[in-house]
């Protein structure tokens, strides 16, 4: 016949001096100092009017190029670890304004969410998109920030008014700041929302209404009022930047080109290991209260 029988006094006096004596530690354990490779990188978003195009998709349903922009940037911090630094910049007319530098993204991860969710078309203060100047003012402002901040750009590649000459940025050399460039967007012309101060679709632009590029003789003639991915462009700003160039087609790709060994760099953090102790000290009670069988 079985029975339960008490654990022998011995036996239970050692799991609770143990779990005892792991519990204090686990209280006192100071933060442990681990080298850890760390990145720390400013996401910029184009936010321009043929970032609105919605010729990609999410979850198989038509998004706008920003939304997916920003919802690869969303799903980015969650596999990002713990001690990456990330912030947010705004690309628009021919400038990229800082909007928050890069902060923790653990301890800080409602606070990214919180200011990735107002990322949009109100932001813009111009309708202008000289994505080539935007670029290097997003250099010069992560080169700014320290020499290990690295850039991420999200942009179409698309050029109003057209691109005629690369500026020139003297004080930011190739290779100077490390990045990606990523292209999002389709391959297809596809007509560009026009939409008010508030952000309200008010119809598409025309034509008429935006400088078009000169076509040499032969040539396709321009069609500057519709917008597709300019990967040619990109992969040119790409050589002359020193920034890698990929087209994003999945939004999970981010993360894996956001923990991009060259991006990161080794640095000393401060770990909290008390966890350890505790669970150890959690596994001593249970094997100090569980029945045990025994036999008569």
């Amino acid at each position: 016949m079985k029975r339960f029988a008490l654990p022998a006094p011995w036996r239970g006096a050692g799991f609770l001096a143990g779990a005892l004596a792991l519990l204090l530690l686990a209280v006192a354990m100071p933060p442990v100092t681990l080298p850890l490779q760390r990145s720390e990188t400013v996401v910029v978003f184009d936010i321009t009017q043929s970032m609105d195009v919605e010729d990609v998709q999410l979850d198989g349903a038509p998004a706008s190029r920003l939304a997916f922009a920003r919802e690869a940037a969303r799903r980015a911090l969650r596999e990002l670890p713990c001690g990456s630094r990330v912030g947010w910049a705004a690309f628009t007319e021919y400038r990229t304004l800082l909007l928050l530098a890069p902060i923790e993204v653990c301890e800080n991860y409602n606070d990214l969410l919180a200011t990735l969710g107002e990322i949009d078309g109100r932001m813009r203060w111009g309708n202008a998109s000289e994505v080539a100047k935007g670029v290097f003012w997003a250099l010069r402002a992560a080169r700014d920030l320290g020499p290990r901040t690295a850039v991420v750009f999200l942009t179409d590649g698309q050029e109003a008014p057209p691109f005629s000459a690369l500026p020139r940025f003297d004080d930011v050399k190739a290779g100077q700041v490390r990045g990606w460039l990523l292209g999002v967007g389709g391959p297809v012309p596809q007509p560009i929302p026009r939409t008010d101060a508030e952000g309200k679709r008010v119809g598409y632009w025309r034509a008429a209404d935006v400088q078009q590029r000169a076509a040499p003789d032969g040539q396709p003639r321009a069609h500057e009022h519709l917008s597709e991915l300019r990967e040619p462009h990109l992969r040119m700003l790409s050589d002359r930047t020193g920034l890698a160039y990929a087209a994003l087609r999945d939004p999970a790709a981010l993360a894996r080109w956001m923990r991009d060994p060259r991006l990161a760099h080794p640095v000393s953090v401060p770990t909290d290991l008390s966890a350890v102790p505790a669970v150890l000290a959690l596994l001593l009670l249970v094997l100090h209260f569980r029945p045990r069988l025994s036999r008569t």
